[in-house]
């Protein structure tokens, strides 16, 4: 009961945090301001009697309250469902930041929707489950329908390695103490792309877990779209370590996983210091190169494409020739009605002429290509 009653306490002062900051339409902000002096006449008279908290009866109907206004539900139909509600909960490791982030992108008239959609779904209030976001919704397909069918049933196969648990997907800003957290002094300035991993059905991650489910090392997968052939290829971004600078065990176990993933997809899994074979440009469909040409370099570049997605944010790590040779644009990616396609990553074609160059640059840099023996993972 404990953890549900900080979530239903955290919830209240977003609603409270919220107010103050006069995010809420005039309906809404009434709803809301009826609910917070309920809640307020509670705790003065818990204070009256001397109590050293609410009882937890009193927080989960202010939380269910609040509940129905963020959900867009009649409360009676939480309550009756109040089980399943708290199983909900239950089953995310810090069920509170579900409501911080919701406050976070309450202003945010494009993140807004979505974010309550999510939250309809995750505590069943909608008539779509989450599995329905992620493969079914249009912007969704439009991506996942420019993949061969074959290689889309590989990746969604339970034996695909990594995972797409939308919780940890959602926790790995977390972990790693990066600028996709969602506790700390950004707000949502970065963590907006965290819809474009839970909402879509591209995303996994390679990860490495402790005994209490923390992740301990990890590194995003995306099953992306080559610009030159229009192929599929598996995307890893950079490696991250919550220790710091890492483990060569836990550098092993990662690269194990992105083996056993390649052998399972059948297609090229590459990072930051790979090429990518030759292939003849597919014009009949779109395909292209960026063909660059400075400070000495030629890079042939092939992006690696989001064909549109349900979120209108995503996140691509930085690369190492982005401000030298217009590797890519890093940071967070902002996808609009009128430029859908995204560019998550772009790496060099295997004939480039300075194809060497960039990967005797880059190797050792990441942990990608970081040198590692058998000795060194035991």
């Amino acid at each position: 009961l404990t953890k549900i009653g900080e979530a239903h306490t955290t919830l209240m002062q977003s609603l409270r945090d919220a107010t103050a900051a006069g995010l809420w339409s005039d309906q809404m902000q009434a709803t809301v301001q009826t609910l917070l002096v309920e809640y307020d006449a509670m705790i003065a008279a818990a204070a009256a009697a001397r109590l050293p908290a609410l009882p937890f009866s009193q927080v989960e109907a202010a939380g269910f309250g609040a509940l129905a206004v963020l959900l867009e539900s009649p409360v009676e139909s939480l309550e009756k469902r109040r089980e399943e509600v708290h199983t909900a909960m239950l089953e995310w490791r810090n069920p509170e930041l579900l409501f911080r982030y919701y406050q976070d992108n309450l202003a945010d008239p494009e993140m807004a929707p979505i974010v309550n959609r999510w939250m309809r779904a995750i505590f069943g209030t909608s008539a779509e489950t989450l599995r329905d976001i992620r493969r079914r919704d249009p912007a969704n397909l439009r991506h996942l329908n420019s993949i061969d069918q074959a290689v889309l049933a590989r990746w969604y196969d339970k034996e695909c390695p990594g995972t797409a648990s939308m919780r940890t997907l959602f926790m790995i800003g977390e972990d790693a103490g990066s600028c996709l957290r969602v506790i700390g002094t950004l707000k949502n300035k970065f963590n907006r792309a965290l819809m474009g991993y839970c909402l879509q059905s591209h995303v996994r991650v390679l990860v490495v877990f402790d005994s209490v489910k923390r992740v301990l090392a990890r590194s995003l997968i995306r099953l992306l779209v080559r610009s030159d052939t229009r192929e599929p290829v598996i995307y890893c971004d950079a490696l991250f370590f919550v220790s710091g600078g890492g483990t060569k065990t836990l550098l092993a176990e990662i690269r194990e996983q992105a083996t056993a993933l390649a052998v399972h997809m059948q297609i090229p899994v590459v990072h930051a210091g790979c090429t990518l074979p030759y292939a003849p440009v597919n014009e009949a469909a779109g395909g292209y190169i960026r063909d660059v040409k400075q400070l000495g370099y030629h890079v042939h570049w092939v992006d690696l494409l989001e064909i549109d997605g349900l979120s209108p944010y995503t996140y691509s790590e930085d690369l190492p020739w982005d401000e030298m040779l217009d590797q890519h644009t890093p940071g967070l990616r902002h996808r609009t009605a009128d430029t859908p396609n995204i560019v998550v990553a772009a790496l060099p074609r295997a004939d480039s002429p300075s194809a060497a160059e960039y990967v005797a640059e880059i190797t050792g840099r990441t942990a990608w290509t970081r040198e590692l023996s058998a000795a060194d993972a035991e």
